[in-house]
């Protein structure tokens, strides 16, 4: 297994939002606004909605491996984007 790497300074106009254990792992969001999702020799971009739509699919489905309860909340009744806040 490989050992996790300290992250550089992000680039500018990019701000890290997650980082993996693995090197190569990490989402990043972009200067155009983009949702970098990055996993080895894998990059995915997706927009906002795509990106909260992809990471419910991905937490339902880790709930199913398993006895755990999902990883996240169930999606707001007025949708995530107008609570969603970068504070």
């Amino acid at each position: 297994m490989e050992q996790a790497t300290q992250p550089g300074a992000p680039l500018p106009g990019w701000t890290s939002l997650a980082q993996g254990q693995q090197r190569g792992a990490s989402i990043s969001r972009g200067p155009a606004g983009h949702i970098h999702l990055d996993y080895g020799n894998i990059t995915v971009r997706l927009e906002t909605d795509e990106f909260l739509a992809f990471a419910r699919m991905v937490a339902e489905a880790a709930g199913h491996l398993g006895d755990t309860t999902p990883l996240l909340p169930p999606p707001l009744a007025h949708g995530m984007g107008s609570s969603f806040s970068l504070n």
